[in-house]
């Protein structure tokens, strides 16, 4: 089909072809874009540059010409059309918009931001393609760049003119909400504050509105900008700088503004935390102190019996690690990897107590001797008041055959909230689940209330949250921090009750909310596990439900699905099989997970449908607890009895496999190194993105021994 002349020309004015630059060339220009859809982007440049050559440069010519250009990398030539462009038609929005696609492939993200803002700002009718690309390219740079909150703003902006004809920002959009390490208030779906009646800079407010609804983030914020200088202590006017500074990546201006949101008095208390909240995680200044992590290398004089020493010291216990996956690009893995523990691992875990678990000093590697370098041993360690006495131990066990002048690097560095709220525990290999369970609610509610509050931490000026809890400034600020560390915990499935700290430093508790009033739609995500759920409609029930399961909320996500399974009125609404699923994949631990596989197992049955999927299911709980015995029955039971169920054999050869217990081949196998990630037992409550292990899957799970779980060929 040949190019209408009455659709926008490619330029960016806003004039239909027959009426703008490229009215007399229409036939050429259909010839260039058809070359174009056709990915004959080298041919169809050639096309343009004797276009420009003949008939001058037009800027639909030009702005083919750096389209072309970009795509082909050349973007050298790009920058130097682009610069013509610009300097023809300063403000057109495709000039502006190739310029920010250009400045993202240079990694200059604010210059991509306000070109893209400009472009916005000066938008005549039709959205040009190259402005939406621009969109979708500066949201996909931020994100690389690690601004989560920029980037979902830009793509919501491109979902929302996009529609249902491009479902590429939908599904960025969801798997940013997926990754558990985004923290919850980074997920939020900020809504812009409304105008309050009867003010006298309404007209001034709306007006600002109406450009931040159009995209023009920058204007808009100028805009509230002079509101706000004019008229001091508006909570509308703050929120909404808040919102649109954060958009375009202006963090700064973002913290200020909700740092002044929060500390208004006519804020309700939860509001202005949740404000206070986030405005810490966005706070450069409010980065937390550091600890290195040191790697202390040592020479090793006699290798071999080195490596018996460590395999006859109770104090020393190995680490159950592939150790073809610790050596680094073009050089030899380590012989050997071992935990240096505090203490001996005591025989077993059935009577011990708390206070007589190992704890982890620090990580060793042993690399034997080479043409070019001697062996030697490397101890990985955190430069923390236990540094000195870490070495100290180190040579107390291995002295005899270390050298005396170690070297130290600087490996890393460890956020000091993360060092003092994780713990690195060696327990038993025979210490029942239950037991480790409550070891660890025990040590996560030690840290809680009398490690973490005395921390000095630098979002409290420098004071520690109990000095902080009596000044009334502070109270704010202290409440975000614990929220924050709420978060958190949750996200990583932590059962701890942070109102009990609140109430250890004499704050206010965070309580149940009577929904009524409240809009499902609107109210935070962070609210949503405070609602009595009750007494909401089904209608709310299901908004709120969806909301936090996009979000992958998983404390509301497990406080609205147990809600959603207790209501009757709501089957066939809602696929509670997915509901169940969610609560299993949601669960605080093994144990809850367990729970809500026999309640799913009974409603199966009831229902007269097969129980395959939990049984699947709780085979996959059972091998992370090693729970041999059951695991055992569970094949069978599978095996025997439902494996010509449709995706059964699939889901059982998954599972096997990914436990080691059968190679991807299908043959038998002990299990796959490197399947547990190498920490003996440990909690992380402060840091999202913790990669640590979880605290109540066994060590023996991890370890080297060939699995006692038979399946059919091991005989």
């Amino acid at each position: 089909m040949s190019l209408d002349p009455y659709q926008p020309c490619p330029c960016g004015s806003g004039n239909k072809i027959k009426f703008c630059c490229s009215k007399d060339i229409q036939a050429e220009l259909d010839k260039v874009i058809r070359a174009v859809q056709g990915e004959q982007r080298a041919s169809a440049l050639d096309h343009v540059h004797k276009l420009i050559a003949d008939k001058g440069s037009r800027n639909a010519l030009l702005a083919i010409k750096a389209d072309v250009q970009l795509s082909l990398g050349k973007f050298a030539d790009a920058d130097a059309t682009i610069d013509e462009f610009l300097a023809a038609s300063p403000d057109n929005p495709v000039a502006l918009s190739l310029s920010a696609i250009h400045a993202c492939s240079q990694n200059d993200l604010e210059s991509a931001i306000e070109d893209l803002q400009q472009a916005m700002e000066h938008l005549q009718g039709m959205l040009a393609p190259s402005v939406y690309s621009a969109i979708g390219v500066v949201a996909q740079t931020l994100l690389q760049a690690g601004d989560v909150l920029a980037a979902r703003g830009h793509l919501l902006m491109q979902a929302g003119l996009a529609g249902d004809q491009d479902e590429n920002p939908v599904r960025l959009l969801m798997r940013i909400n997926m990754l558990r390490e985004v923290p919850l208030l980074l997920k939020q779906d900020y809504m812009y504050a409304d105008c309050p009646e009867g003010v006298e800079w309404a007209e001034e407010f709306e007006a600002a509105k109406k450009l931040a609804l159009r995209g023009a983030w920058i204007a808009a914020c100028e805009a509230l900008d002079v509101l706000e200088e004019k008229y001091p202590g508006q909570p509308a006017i703050l929120r909404n700088i808040g919102i649109l500074s954060g958009w375009v990546g202006q963090r700064d201006e973002a913290v200020v503004a909700w740092k002044k949101y929060a500390r208004l008095d006519g804020v309700p208390l939860d509001d202005a935390v949740e404000a206070e909240a986030l405005a810490q995680l966005l706070d450069p200044a409010a980065e937390v102190d550091e600890l290195d992590s040191m790697v202390v290398v040592y020479t090793v004089s006699d290798t071999e019996k080195l490596m018996e020493l460590c395999l006859s010291d109770k104090r020393v216990s190995k680490m159950p690690v592939d150790l073809s996956e610790l050596s680094a690009e073009g050089e030899p893995p380590p012989k050997a990897a071992f935990w240096l523990l505090d203490r001996p691992v005591p025989e077993s875990g059935l009577e011990l107590a708390r206070d007589a678990i190992p704890n982890v000093l620090g990580e060793m590697y042993i690399f034997g001797k080479r043409t070019d370098r001697d062996a030697r041993l490397e101890f990985s360690v955190l430069r923390d008041e236990s540094f000195a006495a870490a070495k100290a131990a180190l040579k107390d066990v291995l002295g005899e055959y270390l050298s005396d002048s170690p070297t130290e690097e600087v490996a890393g560095q460890v956020p000091k909230v993360t060092a003092a709220l994780t713990w690195r525990w060696r327990l038993p290999d025979d210490t029942p689940p239950a037991k480790r369970r409550e070891f660890v609610a025990e040590q996560r509610a030690e840290v809680m209330l009398n490690r973490w509050p005395e921390l000095s931490l630098k979002t409290l000026d420098g004071k520690t949250p109990r000095e902080a809890a009596t000044d009334p400034k502070l109270k704010v600020p202290t409440l975000a921090a614990i929220l924050l560390l709420e978060l958190g915990s949750e996200q990583n499935g932590g059962d701890f009750d942070f109102n009990e700290l609140r109430k250890s430093l004499g704050l206010p508790t965070r309580d149940t909310i009577d929904p009524a009033g409240i809009d499902a739609l609107k109210i935070s995500i962070v609210k949503i596990p405070l609602l009595d759920v009750a007494k909401v409609s089904d209608e709310d029930l299901l908004m709120l439900y969806r909301r936090v399961v996009l979000k992958h909320a998983s404390e509301a996500i497990r406080h609205l699905a147990k809600e959603v399974l207790h209501r009757s009125s709501l089957n066939g609404k809602v696929d509670k099989n997915e509901t169940y699923d969610l609560l299993i994949r949601t669960a605080v631990d093994a144990g809850d997970a367990l729970n809500y596989v026999a309640d799913a197992k009974k409603t199966a049955a009831e229902a007269g449908e097969s129980p395959a999927r939990w049984l699947l299911a709780e085979l996959s709980i059972r091998l992370s607890t090693a729970d041999t015995a059951e695991c055992q029955k569970l094949v069978q039971t599978i095996q025997t009895r439902y494996m010509q169920e449709p995706g059964v054999a699939q889901g059982l050869y998954e599972i096997l496999v990914s436990y080691g217990i059968i190679s991807p081949e299908g043959t038998p196998a002990g299990p796959r190194p490197g399947s547990r990630p190498p920490m003996p037992a440990a909690a992380a409550t402060a840091e999202p993105s913790s990669k640590l292990w979880t605290p109540d899957a066994p060590a023996a799970a991890s370890g080297g021994e060939k699995s006692k779980l038979w399946v059919p060929g091991m005989d």
